[in-house]
Formats: structure tokens, sequence, C-alpha cells
């Protein structure tokens, strides 16, 4: 008797400098998890960010260790979030190429990963390292954004991975030649920003709804962004 093939587990991917980690980083991870029935969300805070040496507003990032805690912090209670310290265990920046085929040998063939990202970072893709290669190990979640069109989404895709077909019914592109997918998914913008939560720290204002509670005990506590 032949047995059925055991189901792969569905990992989502959502990288940042969770500089706080905020509400709007977790509604993201929570609708893409319900919307694709993922079995979890790994969230992995960016050690050296390599597009970046500070923040836009001229402050320095915070040390890891407090971005990590506060990201532990913040999904302590939802069994299907996972925080990852991988990128912390190497001194180089943090590549997205590097850090899937890091993580791909420790799944092996249980899972899939889909790697979760918004539409305005998903049109500067072709900036990344090695970026052409990200789709033939992971697929993308394109997460819609205002004034970001699926024509613009689809334009960056043909122009920079070739053979993929759109599919209207699914919002997904395709291709027989890749392992990997874009598939793209709508949800109402969550307007809440880690910029708007460190300015409003330093000016003493309130930033209750703006962060997990666990998170703004970390902040008050580590007197952060002041």
């Amino acid at each position: 008797m032949v047995q059925a093939a055991e189901r792969k587990q569905q990992i989502g991917l959502l990288g940042g400098t969770f500089d706080p980690v905020h509400n709007g980083h977790l509604a993201v991870a929570g609708y893409v998890l319900q919307a694709l029935g993922l079995d979890a969300v790994w969230f992995i805070p960016a050690a050296l960010p390599p597009h970046k040496d500070g923040h836009a507003d001229g402050r320095d990032i915070s040390a890891f260790a407090h971005r990590l805690a506060m990201l532990q912090a913040a999904v302590a209670e939802i069994k299907s979030f996972v925080v990852s310290d991988i990128e912390a265990k190497r001194s180089t920046p943090s590549y997205s190429i590097d850090t899937i085929e890091i993580m791909l040998p420790q799944v092996g063939d249980q899972a899939d990963l889909l790697f979760i990202i918004g539409a305005d970072a998903f049109l500067e893709i072709d900036t990344w390292k090695r970026y052409r290669e990200l789709p033939t190990l992971v697929s993308f979640v394109i997460i819609s954004r205002p004034n970001y069109s699926p024509e613009a989404i689809g334009k960056i895709i043909s122009e920079n991975f070739t053979g993929y077909q759109y599919d209207h019914s699914s919002e997904t592109w395709s291709s027989p030649n890749s392992n990997g997918s874009f598939i793209l998914q709508h949800m109402e913008p969550v307007l809440i920003s880690s910029t708007d939560i460190r300015e409003r720290v330093r000016k003493g204002k309130d930033i209750n709804g703006l962060v997990p509670p666990a998170v703004a005990d970390y902040i008050r506590t580590h007197g952060l962004y002041k």
C-alpha cells in the first residue's frame, strides 16, 4: 500500500528592522497566516541591514538585542508566530538570499518558505543581492499598498524574472520553470510606522494602541528612543 505524502508545512518569513515592532507588523503577519493558511510566520530581525546604516531621521538603529527582545515580547502569546535570531549569528550584512540559503537546509523537505514583502519594497527588488535567484528558492507574498497597482508589480516581475504568467483569479504569477511564485494579497493598510513611534516616544507622547503593551513596557523600562 502506497502511503500518502506528508503535507509540507507552509512558513511565512517576515523580515525587517523592527525598531520597534508594532501592531502593523503583527497585522500583516496575521493576515497572511489566515489568508494563505500558513502554519507559522517567522519574524527575522535584520542584524546588519544592508540598505541603511541608520534610520532616515538620522538616528542610529537600536541594538539587535533590544529589537529581538521586543519581538519576542510581542509574539510571546501567539503560537503561530516565531522569532528567529538567525541574522545575528553571522557578521556579514543581512542579505535575504544568504538568510534563505541558511534556512533551507534547516527545514529540508518538510516546509515551503514564503517571503512576505510590501509592494513598495518589492518594486526595488532589482537592488537586492542575487535577486533573480530568490524565486527559485521561495515564493513571494506581496502585500498591496496604496498607489502601487498590480500592473506595476507585474511590470517588475516581467522585467526581472523570465517565464512568469499571471493568473487573474488567484492574482498569482507563476512559472513552470521555477518552484516559487509571486502571490498578491490585498489588505487594508495599517497606518502605523516605526518612525512615528520613535518620534512619539522622544516627545513623550502616548504609544498605546500602536505597539503591544509588552513592547511599550520594554521601551519604557530600557529608555529607548529618548
